[in-house]
């Protein structure tokens, strides 16, 4: 029997090239230069808040708007401007926490990525997903106690997306 580290690799976001989702993705035989482009672009906007990209980059970039943690303004020289408008760890988490692992998925590679969060930070933003059956009042309810889990240190929910969004995606049951 395989142990789930063989089967499901774990990676540092800030870890050394060699040992990136890049690079793993890389020797899997997946053509890695779209995602080593798209990693590129959101460590810059996490230390630069802005960045310009190719504008082929826009379907990728797209999530990312959606969600609220970017603009994307074309340019006349055929490339999109990106300005970050949240919480640089916010996008940089997303994007190791869910976007390249799902990305490496529809690629039939498993893996999580650990995302890079500053120790000394005042502020931590993590993604998480819960499935909760029940009517929208059994939600509200969940999501009011999990808000009393953790007196004193005021918890603040920034975006809630309700749906069945990983469901659509084929994500849901993995």
């Amino acid at each position: 029997m395989q142990s789930n580290a063989v089967l499901f690799p774990s990676m540092q976001a800030n870890g050394p090239f060699d040992a990136s989702t890049v690079a793993y993705a890389f020797n899997q035989g997946i053509n890695s230069v779209e995602l080593d482009a798209l990693a590129q672009a959101i460590s810059r906007l996490g230390r630069d808040h802005s960045t310009v990209v190719v504008a082929s980059m826009k379907t990728d970039l797209q999530e990312f708007e959606d969600l609220g943690y970017i603009t994307l303004t074309p340019t006349s020289s055929g490339t999109l401007s990106v300005d970050l408008i949240c919480a640089g760890a916010l996008l940089s988490n997303y994007f190791w926490a869910v976007w390249v692992p799902r990305y490496l998925n529809n690629c039939s590679l498993k893996v999580s990525v650990m995302a890079h969060l500053e120790p000394r930070a005042e502020v931590q933003h993590c993604t998480v997903v819960f499935r909760i059956p029940g009517p929208r009042e059994t939600t509200g309810a969940f999501l009011t106690e999990l808000g009393t889990k953790f007196p004193g240190h005021e918890p603040e929910i920034i975006a809630i997306q309700v749906g069945n969004r990983l469901e659509q995606e084929g994500l849901a049951d993995e």
